[in-house]
């Protein structure tokens, strides 16, 4: 008995013994808790004071510097606690507090990136530590980052690239695709941006139309005023290179006009051109060389030695690297030499004033001392070919005065000795012209009183109406003498006359028949007679002769009173021509026998009338 209550008195004290224990260390587990939980009174988060601080001061502090919610803030915080040990008793609310801190900074380096601040963002992530337990989505975060800058780098490329091109709407339409980026910088801000460099490489695109329309008229005002509009546009502008190859090619266009210019030594209009280059033109440096060129062009065309070496000297200005300076130079090694030409000329001009036959020809050989590619050679040869005429006078009209001398004799033995003394004048002499005039007048006097007695015999047999032995002498004369002509003339005359006569004796012929046909013919043979024939009288009275008779037909054919013979007398009477003397006649007669044919005949229908004469 006393045993088995000394065994429950143990059993008892060992059960009082664990729950006195379990309260024990459960309040002190409690305790713990609550003392770490439990914020301290009057915190410190002081450097010093962290250092010995609790874990619950830390959390403290550290969730003071979350507040601020700033990158540093929150970076601050997760430093704070990452100090603790991983096997901290607290480390299940550390690491949630990490966690959502981390998250915190995710959030602010997202509105970085919306704010298209692609580096930053990645810069805010590369800072958060790599032991938090969401570290694994900072990488694929920014790696979606970076393809989604691609993207939207790529739409802008694309953009760019159609813009270069020109191709407005189609920029257009590929910048759209930035409002699927996701990101609000790319959907907003570089949306609009590139929407408004569209709009405004449009415009300035515009504006090189009017451009390409001067461009294409041509003309120097015109190409400047394409410079002056290409101009405008900024190299900021995607109508930058188009506007520079607008520029270009005006500028190309001005240079070709101006080596036109020069190769054809235009000088005047160089000089113009050039006063209408403006200051801030890329061509100005070259205007002033075409100023420089044209200045010494105009003075070189002075043809003074003056002008020429300040023509030379001018030339002298041209730079070696512009395009004018092999021509400049080229022209002043004419010029150099002209000027050299031209002492000579003006040493040979001042030798020929004396007008003396030694002085001229010395004058040519100086003259002829300029080269053939020298511009003056012309001039000089001008020169050279008047002072040789002049030597020629000289020589060849004492010779020329001996042959009018002779000529004054005025019978054909003076006219043949002048003629012999001036065929001394050679063809190529000054005076050979006057000389040959002279020789023609001459040798006309010897064939007029040669021939003269051989017309006047034709033209007294014409007069006896012996035509064809007329024209047998009269064709003694020969061709190109001074009679020629006249005996031609009268030639023409005499077989007109001939003709005339065989026409009338032909018609004569053609009418014996005395039929209305033979009739006729024969007037048709009179009427070709002309009426300056010596027979035209004779050939109209027997026209009048010949009408007559065929009116006096055409009445015997009317006696009959049958219709048949009207019609007859008609046809014959309407074959007398007008302005014979049975025409008006003849006329009445028809209409006589009309009216005897049909009375009810309007009389006021004109009757036919036939004409033959020509």
């Amino acid at each position: 008995m006393t045993t088995k209550i000394e065994n429950n008195n143990l059993k008892i004290s060992w059960q009082l013994l664990s729950l006195i224990l379990a309260v024990s260390f459960g309040g002190v587990g409690f305790l713990a808790t609550t003392v770490l939980l439990r914020l301290p009174s009057n915190p410190s988060c002081n450097p010093v004071s962290l250092f010995f601080s609790s874990a619950t001061n830390r959390i403290y502090c550290a969730q003071l510097q979350a507040q601020t919610n700033t990158v540093d803030g929150l970076l601050k915080a997760i430093a704070l606690l990452q100090v603790l040990s991983p096997t901290h008793p607290l480390r299940n609310e550390i690491n949630r507090h990490v966690t959502e801190w981390s998250n915190d900074i995710i959030l602010l380096a997202d509105k970085e990136f919306n704010k298209g601040k692609l580096d930053e963002a990645i810069a805010i992530l590369r800072k958060i530590p790599e032991e938090i337990e969401n570290y694994n989505i900072i990488e694929a975060k920014i790696t979606t980052w970076r393809e989604i800058w691609e993207e939207a780098k790529g739409i802008q490329e694309e953009v760019e690239s159609e813009l270069k091109n020109s191709q407005w709407n189609k920029a257009f339409l590929v910048a759209v695709n930035l409002l699927n980026v996701s990101n609000e910088y790319w959907q907003t801000t570089k949306y609009q941006e590139t929407v408004k460099t569209i709009n405004l490489a449009r415009e300035e695109s515009k504006k090189l139309d009017g451009a390409y329309v001067t461009l294409r008229s041509g003309g120097v005002d015109n190409l400047l005023k394409t410079i002056e509009i290409a101009s405008i546009i900024p190299p900021s502008s995607y109508s930058y290179n188009e506007a520079s190859k607008l520029i270009k090619e005006a500028e190309d266009k001005i240079s070709d006009i101006v080596q036109e210019l020069v190769d054809n030594e235009n000088w005047d209009n160089l000089s113009e051109l050039a006063a209408k280059i403006p200051d801030k033109s890329n061509l100005k440096n070259q205007a002033n060389d075409w100023t420089t060129m044209a200045s010494a062009g105009r003075n070189a065309n002075l043809g003074t030695v003056s002008g020429m070496e300040l023509a030379i000297a001018e030339a002298e200005q041209i730079p070696s690297e512009s395009k004018l300076y092999n021509k400049s130079r080229e022209l002043s090694k004419g010029w150099i030499a002209q000027k050299e030409d031209l002492t000579h000329l003006a040493n040979a001009r001042q030798l020929a004033r004396s007008g003396q036959i030694g002085d001229l020809n010395a004058a040519i050989t100086k003259a002829e001392l300029i080269n053939s590619d020298n511009p003056l050679y012309g001039e000089a040869r001008q020169e050279i070919r008047q002072w040789q005429k002049d030597i020629q006078i000289q020589e060849d009209k004492p010779i020329l005065a001996k042959a009018q001398e002779l000529a004054q004799g005025n019978t054909v033995e003076s006219w043949q000795q002048a003629i012999n003394q001036a065929s001394q004048i050679q063809s190529n002499r000054a005076l050979y012209a006057e000389a040959s005039d002279l020789k023609r007048e001459w040798q006309s006097n010897i064939e007029r009183i040669q021939d003269r007695p051989v017309l006047d015999k034709a033209i007294s047999l014409g007069n006896n109406n012996t035509y064809q032995e007329a024209i047998n002498v009269a064709s003694r004369i020969g061709r190109g003498t001074a009679l020629y002509s006249e005996a031609q003339t009268q030639i023409r005359q005499w077989r007109k006359e001939m003709n005339a006569q065989e026409n009338l004796q032909r018609a004569y012929q053609v009418a014996q028949t005395n039929d209305p046909q033979s009739l006729i013919q024969a007037i048709n043979i009179a009427n070709r007679i002309p009426s300056s024939s010596f027979v035209d009288n004779q050939s109209r009275q027997a026209v009048d002769r010949w009408s007559e008779q065929l009116l006096m037909i055409a009445k015997r054919a009317a006696s009959d009173y049958s219709p048949s013979s009207m019609e007859q007398a008609i046809d014959i009477a309407n074959m007398i021509p007008v302005g014979t003397s049975a025409y008006n006649q003849a006329r009445q007669e028809i209409r006589n026998w009309r009216n005897e044919m049909n009375p009810s005949l309007n009389p006021s229908i004109p009757v036919q009338e036939t004409n033959f004469y020509n």
